[in-house]
């Protein structure tokens, strides 16, 4: 996956601003080989009962998302989040959730500031995650 700086940067400051909190959002962009991400789109987390831990996108957010990249003739790629004062690897709860087909930019935070990111997809068995290259650009 190709992310650009400014991406990245738009990734950082939402992470920023919400920690300790997770913060989500989604992925837009060419699914070429590598995959490009031409726009980052902040989601609101609606993880309840604790948003330090968990994160969660209401189906509607999802929908406006996708038609958002349609709109614009590009893909919903996947999405990010943020892992507040942990390990960039994806968790259990992640596993539990995760798509086919989709990226998962996961960005590790150590007391508000950015430490790790890496993306990973679902291997084939849906056992666990697949780390994938990433290149910021």
């Amino acid at each position: 996956m190709l992310l650009p700086t400014d991406q990245l940067q738009y990734i950082i400051t939402h992470a920023r601003n919400t920690y300790p909190e997770e913060c989500c959002g989604f992925l837009i962009g060419t699914n070429s080989s590598p995959r490009i991400v031409g726009r980052a789109l902040a989601a609101s987390n609606a993880a309840q009962p604790s948003r330090l831990r968990r994160y969660s996108i209401d189906p509607p957010e999802l929908i406006r998302a996708d038609e958002t990249a349609r709109r614009s003739h590009l893909t919903l790629l996947g999405v990010y989040h943020s892992h507040p004062d942990a390990p960039v690897a994806p968790s259990k709860v992640d596993l539990e959730f995760a798509w086919p087909e989709f990226t998962y930019l996961v960005l590790s935070l150590q007391n508000g500031e950015p430490r790790d990111i890496a993306a990973w997809s679902l291997d084939g068995s849906r056992g666990g995650f697949d780390l994938d290259e990433l290149k910021i650009i």
